[in-house]
C-alpha cells in the first residue's frame, strides 16, 4: 500500500524535526516562562496539557488528561516517556491544583502520584452544540475528494496502539466474511502522531486483511468538516484501550450519531448508558454490536435519542466556569 511506503519514508525526517521543536518548547517552559510570570506578577498559571515549569513564582494549576505514558509506555517514543517520568512527579507534588476530565482519571492520578484526591478536580470537557448537532452539513465535494461515500462508519483519533484500531479492522473483516458489510466504508479520521507508536500496525492490518477498498484514510481533518463527518456517519466506533475522557464519544452523541465504544477507563462514565459497550479485545463482540446497529433501525434510533440527551449535560461554558472556580480557590488559599 502506497500510504505504508510513504509513512516509512517520511517518519525519520519528521521525528527529528519534531524532536528539535520539542526541546525548544521545553526550554521555553522551564527557563523563560517563569521569568515572564515574575515580570507580569501573575496570580496563577494554568498549564493545560501536562507540561508545567519546574519552578514558578505563582501557584500552578496543571491539567493532566490521562496517564497513558505510564500505563502504556511502549506505545510512546522513549524520549517522551523518559521526560514524563522525570517531570511529572515533582509537578504533581508542587501543583496547587490538578484538573482532569473524568472521575476515572482522578482516581488514576491520585493513586499514581500518591496525592490527596482533594487536590484533583474533575472538570468534564464540553461540546459546542452550535457546531455538533444532527443537522450538521457534510461538504459532499470535500468528502468525494477523499473517496468517502454514504453509509460509513467513523473512527476519530490518532493512529496509536491505545486507540486499538486493528481490532476494529478485524471486526469489519469478520462482518465482510459473513456478508454483513456490503459496500460500506470505515473512515479513519486522523493521522499518525510521531510521538506515538501504532500507525505501522494500522497500515499493515489493512493490507493483511485486504481492506484497502473498505477503509478511507483521511489524514488531518480541517475543523470545518468535522461536525458534518460526525453527523453523517452511521456509527462512531471508539475501541480504545484507555481514554482520559474520550471527546469523540461526546461529539458524536451531540451530532446524533450512534456510538459503539469499549467498556474501559472513562468511556462508560462519559457515555453513561448512551452507547453500546464491548470488551476492547473482543473483536467478535464489536462486530456483533456494529451489526446490531446497522441492521436494526430501532437500536440505532434508541442510541441517537440517548446520545443527544446525554450530550446536553456537557458544554464548554460549564467547563470554563468550573475551571475558573479552581483558579479562584487556588488564589484564595
Amino acid at each position: 500500500m502506497e500510504v505504508l511506503k510513504g509513512w516509512r519514508r517520511n517518519s525519520s525526517n519528521k521525528l527529528a524535526s519534531r524532536g528539535l521543536g520539542t526541546i525548544g518548547n521545553l526550554l521555553w517552559t522551564h527557563a523563560h516562562l517563569p521569568r515572564i510570570l515574575r515580570k507580569i506578577g501573575a496570580d496563577v498559571l494554568h498549564a493545560p496539557a501536562f507540561v508545567a515549569p519546574s519552578r514558578a513564582p505563582c501557584p500552578v494549576v496543571v491539567t493532566v488528561h490521562d496517564i497513558t505514558y505510564l500505563l502504556y509506555p511502549s506505545h510512546f517514543s522513549p524520549w517522551w516517556v523518559t521526560y514524563m517520568r522525570m517531570a511529572m512527579p515533582p509537578a504533581m507534588k508542587s501543583a496547587a491544583a490538578i484538573i482532569c476530565g473524568s472521575e476515572h482519571s482522578k482516581r488514576d492520578i491520585a493513586k499514581t502520584y500518591t496525592i490527596s484526591p482533594d487536590r484533583v478536580h474533575v472538570v468534564p470537557y464540553g461540546v459546542d452544540h452550535e457546531r455538533f448537532h444532527p443537522d450538521g452539513a457534510l461538504d459532499r465535494s470535500w468528502a468525494s475528494s477523499l473517496g468517502i461515500r454514504e453509509d460509513y462508519l467513523l473512527h476519530v483519533g490518532t493512529f496509536s496502539y491505545r486507540k486499538n484500531i486493528p481490532v476494529l479492522l478485524r471486526a469489519i473483516a469478520h462482518l465482510r466474511s459473513k456478508g454483513k458489510w456490503g459496500n460500506r466504508q470505515l473512515v479513519l479520521a486522523g493521522s499518525q502522531d510521531l510521538s506515538l507508536k501504532g500507525a505501522h500496525e494500522v497500515f499493515e492490518t489493512i493490507e493483511e486483511l485486504d481492506l484497502s477498498r473498505s477503509v478511507v484514510l483521511t489524514g488531518h481533518i480541517p475543523n470545518l468538516h468535522i461536525p458534518g463527518l460526525y453527523a453523517h456517519a452511521a456509527i462512531l466506533v471508539m475501541p480504545s484501550l484507555y481514554e482520559g475522557f474520550g471527546l469523540p464519544v461526546l461529539e458524536a452523541m451531540a451530532a446524533g450519531t450512534p456510538v459503539v465504544a469499549s467498556n474501559t477507563s472513562s468511556l462508560p462514565e462519559v457515555a453513561a448508558g448512551a452507547a453500546i459497550l464491548f470488551a476492547p479485545h473482543d473483536e467478535l463482540a464489536l462486530a456483533g454490536a456494529i451489526e446490531d446497529v446497522l441492521e436494526h433501525r430501532s437500536a440505532a434510533d434508541e442510541l441517537r435519542r440517548k446520545g443527544l440527551e446525554r450530550a446536553r449535560h456537557f458544554s464548554w461554558q460549564r467547563t470554563a466556569e468550573e475551571t475558573i472556580a479552581v483558579y479562584q480557590a487556588v488564589v484564595k488559599s
